[in-house]
């Protein structure tokens, strides 16, 4: 977790250098859902609803062009179906997306659409199933068979509406690489769309 605030700290810091330079917040819904190599199993498997909350930048790096880091609070996980309840995995991580962003100016706003890489953490995790809500399981992290791993990597897309004002409207998807599971014949990839909404502080681009 330390590196990842570390090199959230050192993306913002590096592009402060730039002209038109822009801070905000967003917040929002998430939909995530887990992958896995099992085909019968992902039958099972449906999106987890949760919520996304943080910084996001906005730093010039030409007319059209702009380099948007982001730092979220975000929840993740899965549910998965069985015939008389859901068991249900839900994580906190932190992540970090750094996507190119292209704008498209109009007289009250602006389109924009981009993507990059993310870089996701795992802070904490419980699972439990829905006909027992308060038997809840404290989800282990490590590279130890068993256990879940934290880092995570992705590849994230987005696209969206600024206003003049400053207030923007934003759908993202952010696809999993990384094998959350510590075992060589199983995989678990995590997936996430996201719908935010949020508000850049500073001049806009016209």
């Amino acid at each position: 977790m330390k590196k990842l605030l570390i090199l959230s700290a050192v993306v913002f810091a590096s592009t402060a250098a730039f002209a038109q330079n822009k801070i905000g917040f967003k917040a929002g819904l998430n939909l995530s859902e887990a992958r896995t190599n099992d085909a019968e199993e992902n039958k099972e498997l449906v999106p987890r609803t949760s919520l996304h909350v943080g910084l996001v930048g906005d730093f010039s790096l030409g007319k059209n062009l702009s380099l948007q880091p982001q730092l979220l609070f975000s929840g993740r996980g899965t549910r998965e179906n069985h015939e008389d309840h859901k068991d249900i995995y839900a994580f906190n991580s932190l992540e970090l997306p750094i996507n190119l962003v292209y704008h498209s100016a109009g007289k009250s706003g602006s389109f924009f659409i981009g993507g990059g890489p993310s870089i996701g953490y795992n802070l904490s995790g419980k699972a439990w199933e829905t006909d027992e809500p308060d038997e809840k399981t404290k989800i282990e992290f490590g590279s130890d068979a068993g256990k879940i791993r934290r880092a995570d990597l992705g590849f994230n897309a987005l696209a969206g509406y600024q206003l003049n004002s400053g207030l923007f409207f934003s759908v993202n998807y952010t696809r999993g690489i990384t094998n959350w599971l510590n075992v060589s014949d199983e995989t678990w990839r995590n997936n996430l769309l996201g719908i935010s909404v949020g508000y850049f502080f500073g001049k806009t681009k016209k």
